[in-house]
């Protein structure tokens, strides 16, 4: 039995009715490959042992491959022999595996392969050796993209099938590196000996598991036979049993596609995705036909899986749509999707439920000639543009509005579909885990989040069959001294009693030097990020799986599984007591305003998306929520309140948030409340409680910091917010009382506070704005800052985490003394202060527990 329920005031995981630390290794099974060697700057010995599962007489070959990264290898003592690896062999079938040989030796025996776009060189080294007289030295001045494109390799070995083989060498690099070795047929169909199947997978499951990590998450297929066939389960069965085998106390929670297969299209074309250029790919979320046949056969999987593996069985992750994560594809490629019969009849449906009659369409949308059976999906023309500027005027557009509200229902109706299947084939013992709700993420899509899918998460929340809610970390300024951003307003799943889980797909030092996105190039700097991110997860007793997005091997270093053990510990540590998870910031987003905007990223790319780089070095620990639980009275109260995209206002949401902010702190930026029944400037200057006039002209929606002005002390005079011209611009009538922060170029004021019943009001006629500024603004709001530099943090009253943007002294604050102990990285007393400083490298990750009684 597993399930998600309160413990101690956090949604906790449960299993057989004890509470569990939710940390999970997530793999893939790519079956049989090559094995990857992690190289260090000191001789190791590396081996691949193999049972032979088929003769091969004189074509069987060995490789060592290292075309990944540019820099200097040494080999010696390189060995194939029958039988289990042993430290002390003597045997070897390899010609010069010795390299105790001249050039003209060792050129006969092996072959050095370089791709043309890659350029390396070999040449036998005295000075560096293992044992023996010299070694083999591989300079490789430019790297491929593969470790293949550099290898050494020799044929011209046999083997028998049946019999064991090993096939080792003794290897060091400059600095730490990975590459692969493998035993193959050297010709068609190059069949790879050595390696078991699913060796990535079977070797980090085996690993997470001796660090007391049991719960796996990993690929697996769902059958979608064809009428009248019997689905097969084989492969499936396959991956599951691999994994029981590296782990027989292991926890599954399989993740696998919902799309159907190739053959489903032909026979039911008009259910896919259709775009605006005519392609069509993959099916059309609101299909009727996809979704009667999936929960058909989401059902069948279930209850194959239960009815075989059910004490092992924690729960399922269906997935769909772009990578597998339920947004539209191809809304990163500038795609308008939406134009196929299937969500044409979904549309029009939706529009049934929400007016009932042809004539209140009519009324609503301004269309006197509309009705449900003519009704069509918004033109590319109609998204794109807006009737004000960059804002839609609901009494002319209301019609591209409904669309983009449809576009998440239909996104999400499946979705409760599927977890509503899944409970009924597990008798509702088992979990769902869904991708959803990347807010902040998808605010960065070239036509903006209202094209996602997305933007239902406070409906999804409401589904009672949903366990756990994820997303990656964000891939905005991830890496080393990044903030490991969330991509969702994680204390509303959390406060809905649904767990929240970070997929920790961290590019590790294991992976290919052009993995990208925030990739991290040494052991340490792999630890260090692992430590951050899980800095963001125990405060809120969130949840994580550790993931080897590639299937190569990305955490295959037992280094790197020991300190996960360290965080598991600390994790396990902290289980039983209560979180303190408290904040006196909360940040608060709509995501219904986005329907309200012209389809492009001016607006949300900038404030929702990239604007998180300042939010999470503030200083302040802070929490997220929808705006609509604000309006349901679920956010408790705070001393500031950053509101962010609330472009859409009625008169309900606003006597709402006047009486949060009642004596508080509100923090407003461009365009808030700007849209009300219509777009009208003075819904703007009504919610800010100042006077705005529109800016005429030219000006740029950059704002320079008034250095005069006692919030902007220390602020940077460079000027902030965004190069585009954002229309309306508006600028904000100097009347007394009010403090202006920063003006535009042409001297109108645009950010400005004004102090009134014991509160402020702040607002910031731009997208963003610098940290300074924001910690300025905090600290005279009475929030507790901990720290004055740029760096991130996580707190919660007993514990503290803070990564280093920069190398130097951090000088850290607490709220009240407390007795600091550092967990990482060395454990250490600090005494009873409430302020220390430490020195920090760039990106270094540092973890304290803090003790108030």
């Amino acid at each position: 039995m597993a399930e998600v329920k309160d413990y101690l005031g956090s949604p906790t995981l449960f299993v057989n009715g004890v509470p569990r630390t939710p940390m999970v290794f997530y793999g893939w099974d790519q079956g049989p490959g090559p094995s990857v060697t992690h190289l260090g700057t000191d001789w190791r010995e590396h081996h691949v042992t193999f049972t032979a599962p088929e003769d091969d007489a004189g074509d069987c070959g060995v490789h060592l491959r290292f075309g990944n990264a540019p820099g200097t290898v040494w080999i010696d003592d390189v060995r194939f022999y029958e039988g289990e690896y042993r430290p002390d062999v003597t045997e070897n079938r390899l010609r010069c595996g010795d390299w105790d040989c001249d050039r003209s030796a060792a050129d006969d025996a092996w072959t050095l392969f370089v791709r043309p776009e890659a350029e390396a060189s070999w040449a036998l080294d005295t000075s560096v050796k293992h044992s023996g007289t010299q070694s083999c030295r591989l300079t490789i001045a430019k790297a491929g993209t593969n470790p293949m494109h550099i290898h050494f390799h020799q044929t011209g070995l046999s083997i028998e099938k049946g019999k064991t083989y090993t096939f080792s060498a003794w290897l060091r690099a400059d600095a730490e590196r990975t590459g692969d070795m493998m035993v193959l047929h050297h010709g068609p169909p190059w069949t790879i000996y050595s390696g078991p199947e699913d060796s990535w997978l079977h070797k980090q499951v085996t690993m997470a598991a001796a660090e007391g990590v049991h719960i796996h998450s990993f690929g697996i297929d769902m059958p979608w036979p064809k009428p009248g066939e019997r689905p097969d389960f084989s492969e499936t069965d396959a991956v599951l049993e691999h994994v029981l085998e590296a782990d027989p106390e292991a926890l599954m929670l399989p993740r696998f596609a919902c799309e159907p297969p190739g053959w489903w299209y032909e026979t039911h074309p008009d259910e896919a995705l259709q775009y605006h250029d005519g392609s069509r790919r993959p099916v059309c979320v609101a299909s009727t036909a996809w979704r009667e046949e999936l929960q058909r056969n989401l059902r069948a999987l279930v209850e194959h899986c239960e009815a075989r593996y059910g004490e092992n069985m924690l729960g399922y992750h269906p997935c769909a749509q772009h990578t597998g994560e339920w947004f539209y594809p191809g809304t990163w490629d500038s795609l308008h999707s939406g134009f196929s019969p299937a969500m044409q009849r979904g549309f029009s449906a939706w529009l049934r439920t929400k007016y009932a009659t042809d004539e209140a369409l009519r009324t609503a949308w301004g269309d006197s000639d509309v009705t449900f059976d003519t009704v069509t999906v918004p033109s590319v023309d109609e998204r794109e543009t807006a009737s004000v500027g960059l804002f839609r005027d609901p009494a002319r557009e209301q019609k591209t509005i409904d669309f983009y509200e449809y576009l998440q229902v239909a996104m999400v109706e499946p979705l409760e579909l599927i977890a509503a299947t899944v409970k009924e084939a597990s008798a509702r013992k088992k979990l769902v885990t869904l991708f959803y709700g990347y807010y902040f993420e998808i605010s960065g899509l070239p036509f903006g989040p209202q094209t996602s899918g997305h933007l239902a998460l406070a409906r999804l929340l409401e589904c009672p069959d949903v366990d756990i809610v994820c997303s990656p970390i964000s891939y905005e300024d991830r890496g080393l001294g990044g903030i490991g951003a969330f991509m969702v307003p994680v204390d509303s799943v959390r406060d809905h009693g649904k767990l929240w889980l970070n997929e920790d797909d961290t590019r590790t030092f294991l992976t290919p030097e052009d993995a990208g996105y925030g990739r991290v190039s040494t052991l340490e700097h792999t630890r260090w990020v692992h430590q951050r991110n899980f800095g963001r997860m125990l405060p809120r007793r969130l949840a994580c799986w550790y993931m080897d997005l590639g299937g190569a091997g990305w955490l295959a270093d037992e280094r790197l599984w020991r300190n996960i053990g360290e965080l598991r510990a600390i994790y396990d540590a902290q289980l039983e007591k209560p979180a303190t998870w408290t904040a006196d910031v909360a940040v608060i987003v709509d995501e219904t305003s986005p329907f309200y905007l012209a389809s492009n990223a001016d607006v949300m790319r900038p404030l929702a998306n990239h604007f998180r780089r300042q939010l999470y070095r503030m200083g302040v620990p802070f929490r997220q929520y929808l705006l609509s639980d604000l309006e349901a009275g679920r956010v408790p109260e705070h001393k500031a309140y950053l509101f962010i995209g609330c472009f859409h206002l009625n008169a309900s949401q606003r006597g709402v948030i006047a009486d949060a902010v009642a004596g508080k702190t509100a923090l407003w930026f461009y365009g808030s409340g700007f849209v009300d029944d219509r777009p009208d400037s003075a819904n703007l200057a009504a919610l800010i409680g100042m006077p705005v006039r529109e800016v005429e002209g030219d000006a740029v929606a950059m704002i320079t910091p008034d250095p005069e002005a006692p919030l902007c002390a220390d602020v940077p005079r460079e000027p902030f917010g965004t190069p585009a011209a954002l229309r309306p611009l508006w600028g904000i009538e100097e009347e007394g009382g009010i403090e202006v922060l920063g003006r535009f170029s042409d001297g109108t004021a645009a950010a400005a506070a004004l102090r009134r019943n014991e509160g402020m009001t702040v607002y910031i006629g731009t997208v963003n704005a610098p940290a300074k500024l924001l910690r300025n603004i905090l600290k005279a709001s009475g929030v507790h800052v901990y720290l004055d530099s740029d760096d991130a943090l996580a707190a919660d009253g007993a514990f503290l985490s803070v990564t280093a943007t920069s190398a130097g002294i951090k000088a850290i604050r607490l709220p009240r003394p407390s007795e600091v102990q550092r967990v990482l990285p060395e454990p250490g007393e600090l005494g009873r202060t409430a302020e220390f400083a430490e020195p920090f490298e760039e990106g270094e990750t540092r973890i304290y527990l803090l003790r108030n009684d």
